[in-house]
């Protein structure tokens, strides 16, 4: 399962690209995923996901970036500390000290209910926010499904067994999609809701997308 893909580089906001075609890709657990870890996923069909690695603070493990009134708004998952940087990051839990899933979901109403296809998909994603998540994984992986089905995307996951630090022969992208790194300006642009006000903001998390496009939202993602 490890080898370098030195080849492997991102193009854009929308497209990975690489000299040989890849039909797996391994990736972390992404919080609402930004556009391009939906991208790879799309094109590479089949995905692993890291359960074993340990958490790593500030990416997008726990926290994604929407677009807000006064521009980009991240959201943050609160996590338990205890035993935080020892334990695989499918045993993380979420800190549920303040009501954060009603917090990120009235910003997240606040931010696209005025966007064109947020009421098609409004109710599935309310009633996520309204159930109570153990842990980080849990919580992200329902999303990434819930995200797949209404991206009609046939995406096959799976998981990792046990932590490898180099891959073989598939793209490691567990580092790639980091929110603290300045987002690349892309040709795909699509309509936002507040672009006349910030213009247009790049690889954001992929609700911006889907609630802006709905189902046009698969041709950016190819």
């Amino acid at each position: 399962m490890i080898c370098r893909c030195d080849k492997w580089r991102e193009v854009n906001n929308y497209e990975l690209t690489t000299k040989n075609f890849f039909l797996t890709s391994l990736l972390s657990t992404s919080y609402l995923p930004p556009i391009s870890y939906i991208a790879a996923c799309i094109q590479s069909k089949k995905i692993i996901i890291e359960k074993h690695e340990h958490y790593v603070k500030q990416t997008h493990r726990n926290r994604t970036l929407i677009y807000g009134a006064n521009g980009i708004l991240p959201l943050i998952i609160p996590v338990q500390h205890e035993n935080l940087f020892s334990i695989p990051i499918h045993e993380v839990k979420i800190a549920h000290d303040t009501k954060w899933q009603k917090i990120h979901w009235r910003s997240v109403v606040s931010s696209y209910r005025n966007s064109a296809f947020f009421e098609y998909f409004e109710d599935d994603f309310a009633g996520l926010y309204q159930q109570k998540a153990e842990t980080l994984f849990e919580f992200n992986l329902r999303l990434l499904e819930l995200i797949f089905r209404f991206l009609k995307a046939e995406v096959e996951i799976s998981f990792t067994s046990s932590y490898q630090k180099e891959v073989l022969d598939m793209p490691d992208l567990r580092n790639t999609f980091d929110t603290t790194n300045p987002p690349i300006p892309s040709k795909n642009r699509y309509r936002q809701v507040f672009s006349a006000k910030h213009g247009f903001i790049s690889n954001l998390s992929v609700i911006d997308l889907l609630f802006n496009e709905g189902p046009e939202s698969i041709f950016f993602l190819r």
